[in-house]
């Protein structure tokens, strides 16, 4: 520390504290750094395809079309499925049997809780589930939907395990959350 008047502003109580810190040596990097990496031979090398990774088994099953993603309704369902079972889905006559909660949550968080739970609704024969995403604001075209509501379309679209969504009735807690309808488990 230097000798004389501290600076206008300056924190006398911390200076006090640190008066008597002595360094721990050589200066340098924190870290040492990263070797080089030597350079391809196969001046082509970066022209590869790229290749997606595999997690899970999610991106191997081709996603669903989704019918739609705005803040008031988000909905789709796999080809196959019968369209009356779709629409009693969406009217809340099929009661969900279990429920996630990914409020607070950011969205690699709810991600991995939303992946876990449809495991384990899965699983345990869980065939309509509950899944409350928030309303808030800051992302989608409008900017009118929160993170974890813009990206769960693509996450239940893209799930092997996922028949169908639909944002939820009003009761149920209608935009800010979404019913899933799931395929049993194979045994």
């Amino acid at each position: 520390m230097t000798k004389g008047k501290p600076p206008h502003g300056t924190d006398l109580d911390w200076l006090n504290e640190i008066a008597d810190i002595k360094p721990l040596g050589a200066k340098g990097p924190a870290t040492p750094a990263l070797p080089k990496m030597p350079k391809p031979s196969n001046p082509d090398m970066h022209e590869l395809p790229y290749k997606p990774k595999i997690i899970m088994g999610w991106n191997d099953a081709p996603a669903f079309p989704i019918l739609s993603s705005t803040a008031e309704l988000i909905s789709g369902h796999a080809p196959h499925m019968e369209p009356g079972l779709f629409k009693q889905l969406g009217n809340g006559k099929l009661r969900p049997t279990a429920i996630l909660d990914l409020h607070g949550l950011g969205e690699g968080d709810a991600w991995l809780e939303l992946v876990d739970f449809l495991h384990a609704c899965v699983e345990g024969d869980h065939r309509t589930v509950l899944v409350i995403h928030g309303k808030g604001t800051g992302y989608g075209p409008h900017r009118n939907m929160g993170v974890i509501k813009f990206q769960i379309a693509t996450w239940l679209a893209s799930h092997p395990k996922v028949l169908a969504f639909h944002t939820t009735v009003q009761t149920d807690g209608g935009t800010g959350a979404i019913y899933v309808y799931l395929k049993r488990p194979q045994r």
